[in-house]
């Protein structure tokens, strides 16, 4: 199902950097393209499309933006998909799209800015919205509100412009972050940890970032449902027994769709030791949607993750076809889970000489996640 949106209805005053578009006044921001009014989307897969005719450009490049809110009680606008076009020699017709996932109760604009100097002129400006068209409405079942969404645990958390953490770094008040020798050091010093391995340790590192996230993000009321996810030492399992908590624990995540029914949703995930490292990356991340996809609307996750460390990051194209996790897919997460409705908390990935390995160079990093 689509449908045309004006494309300039946001700020109808706003004259556009595409000279003869928009409204008659300059706009504030000189980089201003246009900017849709916020739309009632069909909750499903969905997507921003828009069309330039008869582009001329020499040089420049435009950034896609898709904003969304939750009326009336939630005024911040998240950002939640996005896409860029490069205008080196364009000559013709431009198309361009940002795909997202609709959700019931979310408005949804569509909004662009030159983030590079531009020369552009065109002949016709439009907008498209493409809305799901099945008519199973239903399997896009609705997530009831956390208690937590009373008073939402990442306000720090910031979709794209925030998305990387400057600064130190500690397991008592975890971000989406390495695991690094001075972590284990001090956890080691704190708990009185015999010298063990450092896969071991590595372990019980995940395990501890996993527990910790729950206070340090005011995960502590009574009565909150929450879901282990794989296997928990004895000593996590004691820590979480004395949290007033009502706990389900599925031991084998490959079983997760066999457990808990598509509408059984939880106010927190923990998944201390993550999925596999080494498997087909599409179903690795299938498995970590599926998983994220049980928390309530506020509901927060922390799960752990062991990947391949590697000076040089992989090409997008080059991740796809590699079986082992590393420090690029993880990133990709972040921003496909931003473009599903969850905020991330910022990804503090460690300094070389900092970052905790094991024998065979794989580290441990802790992802925490909000679905909004």
């Amino acid at each position: 199902m689509m449908r045309e949106v004006e494309a300039f209805s946001y700020w109808p005053d706003h004259a556009s950097a595409i000279h003869g578009f928009g409204g008659r006044r300059r706009s504030p921001d000189p980089r201003y393209c246009f900017h849709t009014m916020y739309n009632d989307v069909r909750p499903g897969p969905a997507r921003y499309v828009i069309h330039l005719d008869g582009v001329k450009a020499s040089h420049g490049e435009l950034t896609l933006r898709v904003h969304a809110f939750r009326p009336p009680d939630d005024v911040q606008i998240s950002l939640v998909a996005g896409a860029r076009l490069a205008l080196e020699e364009r000559d013709g017709d431009v198309s361009v799209e940002a795909r997202f996932t609709a959700l019931r109760g979310v408005v949804y604009a569509f909004y662009g800015y030159f983030s590079e100097d531009t020369d552009i002129e065109a002949a016709h400006v439009k907008v498209e919205l493409h809305e799901y068209e099945g008519e199973d409405v239903g399997a896009f079942i609705e997530p009831p509100r956390s208690a937590l969404a009373a008073d939402s645990v990442m306000k720090d958390a910031r979709p794209a412009n925030a998305l990387i953490h400057f600064g130190r770094i500690t397991l008592q008040e975890p971000v989406s972050q390495d695991c690094t020798v001075a972590q284990l050091v001090a956890m080691g010093e704190q708990n009185g940890i015999a010298i063990l391995s450092l896969p071991v340790l590595m372990t019980q590192w995940r395990e501890q970032a996993c527990l910790a996230s729950l206070s340090a993000y005011g995960v502590v009321l009574s009565g909150l449902h929450g879901l282990v996810i794989g296997p928990v030492s004895d000593a996590a399992r004691a820590q979480l027994a004395t949290k007033p908590f009502i706990l389900q624990q599925i031991e084998d995540a490959g079983i997760l769709a066999e457990q808990v029914a598509p509408d059984d949703f939880v106010d927190f995930l923990l998944w201390p030791q993550g999925g596999e490292m080494n498997a087909d990356p599409q179903k690795r991340w299938e498995q970590m949607e599926g998983a994220l996809g049980h928390l309530k609307v506020g509901g927060m996750a922390a799960i752990g993750l062991s990947y391949r460390s590697s000076d040089a990051l992989l090409s997008s194209q080059t991740a796809a076809d590699h079986r082992e996790l590393t420090r690029n897919e993880i990133g990709q997460w972040a921003l496909r889970l931003i473009g599903k409705g969850f905020s991330v908390a910022p990804l503090a990935f460690a300094a070389p000489n900092d970052l905790a390995l094991d024998e065979d160079r794989v580290a441990s990093f802790i992802l925490i996640v909000q679905r909004q």
